[in-house]
């Protein structure tokens, strides 16, 4: 089994796991009788050691090899899963420990993940789309089947089989084989001996990051207060599990046009910006429906919208950065994700002292409106990249490059 697939199933399976503790994390709290603020900083709490641990994870991976990094990236997931399983009889403090561990195990597989998927030799954006299909999926099966976890099996049942997941992802994180190093990329018109490595510009830094920050957002609505909202609005556990399964679903069927939005070339700017205030507005309407059917069709939207997000966020990282420092841009790009997923439940919660949840929603999605008109204005503010020519290792070659 080729290194592609191997990432591929390792993405399914631990995408499956977070996706299913990130709806199982703000539902239980919710069981446990917490209040909102406090059901906003766990929620937050992962961010915290995601944002610290992001770009570190990154420079690791580029000096000591993607597959060393994800192995200890599966040994703190494994840990936070028990951690989550312990405190169903230990109380609250495993539970916090739980959800920053859980953060450091997160923040090393988005980051390295995908630098990975993007040094795999050619034919890199068809594996950054059957990458986020696999991602997708997993969302899909985790957050589906995190509610009827809860209804057959309750939280400490749900909580041991997450804990039996993450021990399959773990294992599968150690049959991923390094990845062939080539040689540095060249500048043209440089001497052979000189290295240079593209920067991004301030358009192309402003779309990866509002496109991050929105991708990391609709995670953590999902993981915070829309299981919040859908429960106070009369849902049971398996309805909100369903409900919010469709923002995965949406994501997932980002997957099949991504390769032909890839191959027709379509200007990164404008994808972006449509999907960012797309997403946003649909996000925005949420709150206004407590009807199943409005509400499965923006969720489904507003998933579609972010899974684009996310796409376009790792295309302008690998397109506008060096083999061997995309490990460190891939982390920096996606530090804004992992804001997002601290400042929006943190704010939220914060903000349910002085109005409702249903505005404090409405608010947050049209706060993602605004970013990406912001970020449209500035696609056009971009530095010209140094050319750059990039040797890329391709089995069966004469030279082997």
């Amino acid at each position: 089994m080729g290194a592609a697939l191997r990432i591929h199933w390792t993405a399914l399976v631990f995408s499956s796991v977070n996706s299913a503790v990130q709806l199982l994390v703000p539902l239980y709290a919710l069981h446990l009788g917490y209040p909102g603020l406090t059901i906003g900083i766990l929620a937050a709490l992962p961010s915290v050691a995601n944002i610290s641990l992001r770009v570190v994870a990154g420079r690791l991976s580029d000096r000591h090899g993607e597959t060393r990094v994800l192995q200890a990236g599966g040994l703190f997931y494994l840990t936070a899963t028990l951690g989550l399983l312990l405190s169903t009889a230990a109380g609250l403090a495993p539970f916090v420990c739980a959800q920053v561990l859980q953060g450091v195990g997160r923040s090393i597989f988005w980051t390295v993940g995908q630098a990975y998927v993007t040094k795999l030799p050619l034919e890199r954006g068809q594996h950054l789309s059957l990458f986020n299909g696999a991602t997708n999926l997993g969302m899909l099966l985790g957050m589906s089947g995190a509610g009827l976890l809860v209804v057959s099996l309750g939280y400490p049942g749900a909580f041991a089989t997450v804990f039996l997941l993450t021990l399959l992802y773990s294992t599968l994180t150690y049959s991923l084989p390094p990845l062939p190093v080539p040689a540095r990329m060249e500048p043209a018109g440089r001497a052979a001996g000189g290295w240079a490595a593209p920067t991004l510009g301030l358009g192309p830094l402003w779309l990866a990051a509002s496109c991050s920050f929105v991708s990391g957002g609709t995670f953590a609505l999902a993981g915070s207060f829309y299981p919040v909202y859908l429960a106070q609005v009369g849902y049971g556990a398996r309805s909100i599990g369903l409900l919010v399964t469709l923002l995965a679903a949406g994501m997932l069927g980002i997957s099949f046009v991504a390769r032909s939005l890839i191959d027709r070339a379509i200007p990164l700017g404008r994808l972006g910006v449509t999907f960012i205030i797309s997403g946003g507005l649909g996000l925005a309407a949420v709150p206004i429906f407590h009807n199943w059917l409005p509400l499965a069709a923006l969720l489904l939207a507003a998933g579609f919208c972010s899974g684009g997000c996310s796409l376009v966020y790792q295309l302008a990282v690998l397109r506008h950065s060096a083999w061997h420092s995309r490990g460190a841009t891939m982390a920096s790009v996606g530090v804004f994700g992992n804001l997002a997923l601290l400042i929006l439940p943190t704010t939220i919660g914060l903000a349910l002292r002085w109005t409702s949840l249903e505005a404090a929603l409405a608010a947050a999605g049209l706060f993602i409106v605004i970013l990406g008109g912001i970020a449209g204005l500035n696609i056009g503010r971009t530095n010209p990249l140094a050319a750059v020519r990039e040797t890329i290792p391709v089995e069966g070659s004469a030279d082997g490059t």
